[in-house]
């Protein structure tokens, strides 16, 4: 079990420089979630412990976000999506990971996940090293306790054992059928943009795409025989593509439809002609009917996406089975005011944020 680098991680994160300390009016003690049903006791969490894991989130991305988007970030419409600011996204978010956690929690029996002693001695350690590393300021304003550290390590274990557990039991058959993977090699003709000497995109002007049009179809009869040397004579990047029988179609994000439906008609070895796409020009090789390597991977992916979707299924069967109440007038007094500031140290020391 390795908590020493959660503690380190808030340490750089929760050091606060000169502000006014914030969290004003915050009842601790009321419970700004509840979750009833008819099968299992109420699940209540505190207004101090969600303010705690809110401000704690808050901390980590002002160490990567600020220099990059400013100090005004949380609350400028400029990064609001779904007409949510960025403070109102992350809130939400917190909340939805602390109910998932909590009936994660409840239902740790269903599979058989336990959190031993040690792994409570581990989780207390670490809480106590956090609280005596980090500032009084810092933990006044991060909202933190004790308690609440040991908490919050705490469900991060659950979680992260219960996700594992409720992982391993989708299905990992897939046949080699579902998973076939084509690859092609390709170069991509730019009819619009060009990148100049200096790594500036510039646009091409209309005498110039005349001449890319007419160097395109030229390469074109070229490749049919060598299709890595012209795309080196021309300065086209080669670059390869992989795909199966579920290839999105382009308006989804797949590769260009012109493109696949030539390459379902090549055999490996086959260099097309010049293929037209949106504003550009392809011309590809076929370099294998069935690649190995791709399917391999292909088949790791769909297990992946089958555990992805057991655990989303899972999580929201506990959801949908609970009446989950949430004090928003309370939740609200939650504010991203003052932000943290990492602190010039050199602490390279092992660690992770939860619980393995």
């Amino acid at each position: 079990m390795k908590f020493k680098k959660f503690a380190a991680i808030i340490l750089m994160s929760a050091m606060i420089g000169s502000m006014t300390l914030g969290g004003c009016g915050i009842k601790k003690s009321a419970n700004v979630i509840t979750m009833e049903s008819d099968s299992a006791d109420p699940i209540e969490v505190s207004m101090g412990y969600a303010n705690f894991a809110a401000r704690i989130q808050q901390a980590n991305y002002d160490n990567i976000f600020v220099a990059y988007y400013g100090e005004d970030y949380w609350t400028n419409d400029s990064y609001a999506q779904d007409g949510k600011n960025m403070q109102e996204s992350v809130k939400d978010s917190v909340l939805e990971e602390i109910e998932t956690q909590c009936l994660l929690e409840q239902h740790m029996s269903d599979y058989g996940v336990e959190i031993t002693d040690d792994d409570k001695a581990a989780i207390k350690a670490a809480a106590e090293q956090f609280m005596s590393d980090n500032s009084k300021a810092a933990i006044k304003e991060v909202g933190a306790t004790e308690e609440y550290v040991e908490r919050y390590l705490y469900l991060q274990t659950v979680e992260n054992r219960m996700r594992k557990a409720i992982r391993a039991t989708a299905d990992t058959n897939v046949s080699d059928e579902e998973a076939a993977q084509k690859t092609f090699s390709y170069v991509k003709i730019s009819l619009t943009t060009y990148t100049d000497d200096s790594g500036n995109e510039q646009t091409y002007t209309a005498d110039q795409v005349t001449v890319v049009k007419k160097d395109a179809t030229d390469a074109a009869d070229k490749a049919k025989t060598d299709f890595d040397g012209t795309a080196e004579e021309y300065g086209y990047t080669v670059q390869t593509y992989s795909y199966g029988s579920d290839e999105k179609s382009e308006s989804d994000g797949g590769f260009c439809d012109a493109v696949i439906s030539a390459a379902n008609e090549m055999k490996a070895g086959d260099i097309s002609g010049l293929i037209e796409g949106t504003d550009c020009y392809y011309i590809i090789r076929l370099d294998s009917e069935y690649d190995e390597d791709a399917t391999a991977k292909k088949k790791e992916s769909i297990i992946s996406d089958r555990q992805d979707e057991v655990y989303k299924t899972v999580t929201a069967g506990y959801k949908d089975a609970v009446t989950i109440n949430v004090d928003d007038k309370e939740w609200a007094k939650v504010k991203f005011d003052n932000l943290f500031t990492a602190p010039s140290t050199t602490d390279n020391s092992d660690s992770s944020a939860a619980a393995e």
